[in-house]
């Protein structure tokens, strides 16, 4: 008897002794990835900034870098080796919505921080914001020069690449377009730049100030930006033109 008495008191106090057992941490888990299909419902969005002191043109240009909407419409850019644009469009459809949004999921962008950016300061560096607006949440992920996991530079990536769908240029139905009358600087004599004619065109450019345009006009405007969206020089006469338009829903900086 008293040897199972010392053989449960070792037991008991063996119990007490022992370190308690730590609760597992619960997975993070990710939202239900349902959406609003209205096409008018913006869901992804990627806007890239390059940094630095950029000149007045290159801002009011600026569109996002890729859109993705309730009903898969997709527009996204890309960029020559010349620096000249390319505006594309695309249609997703739902099971391709379905996966590309699983892909956001299983890269781990619904549990990424809020904001990532460099342990050292650097001034005037690029930054990119990318979000997502489901019917449960909206999750927004950005980063200061490059500082965010590798994951939300391959979602970026694939959203600028057209998220795996064909795409074909686009061309906007409207936009809204001012020129700026500029003093020509050397070099602005090239015979390459682009001509405006006022008359076939319908609009004289001196008249553009914050004025919606369409058609030929617009396709005119929309060449000239995309060619160079910092320094759009269009020659109309003896006058040397810059020019801004911007467009609904692709613009950074909205019309107004």
């Amino acid at each position: 008897m008293k040897k199972l008495i010392a053989i449960c008191l070792l037991l008991l106090l063996a119990s007490c002794t022992s370190p308690p057992q730590s609760p597992q941490s619960p997975q993070p888990q990710s939202p239900e990835l349902t959406w609003d299909h209205d096409p008018a419902t913006l869901i992804i969005r990627v806007a890239f900034s390059g940094g630095g002191s950029a000149p007045n043109a290159a801002l009011v240009n600026e569109l996002f870098g890729a859109q993705v909407w309730g009903d898969g419409r997709i527009i996204w850019t890309t960029w020559d080796k010349d620096y000249h644009r390319q505006v594309w469009q695309g249609q997703l459809s739902e099971a391709q919505m379905t996966s590309l949004l699983e892909t956001f999921a299983a890269k781990g962008f619904f549990d990424m921080d809020a904001h990532y950016e460099p342990d050292a300061t650097v001034l005037d560096g690029g930054s990119t914001s990318l979000s997502v607006h489901l019917l449960s949440t909206s999750t927004q992920v950005s980063e200061y020069l490059n500082s965010a996991p590798d994951e939300f530079h391959e979602l970026t990536a694939l959203l600028s690449s057209g998220a795996g769908v064909e795409g074909t240029p686009y061309m906007p139905p409207s936009g809204q377009l001012t020129a700026r009358e500029i003093t020509p600087r050397d070099g602005m004599d090239s015979p390459e730049l682009p001509i405006w004619d006022a008359t076939a065109l319908e609009l004289d450019l001196h008249d553009a100030e914050r004025i919606w345009v369409e058609g030929d006009a617009l396709a005119r405007a929309w060449e000239a930006v995309n060619r160079n969206s910092a320094f759009p020089i269009m020659v109309q006469g003896d006058s040397y033109f810059e020019l801004y338009l911007r467009l609904p829903e692709l613009s950074v900086m909205e019309p107004h």
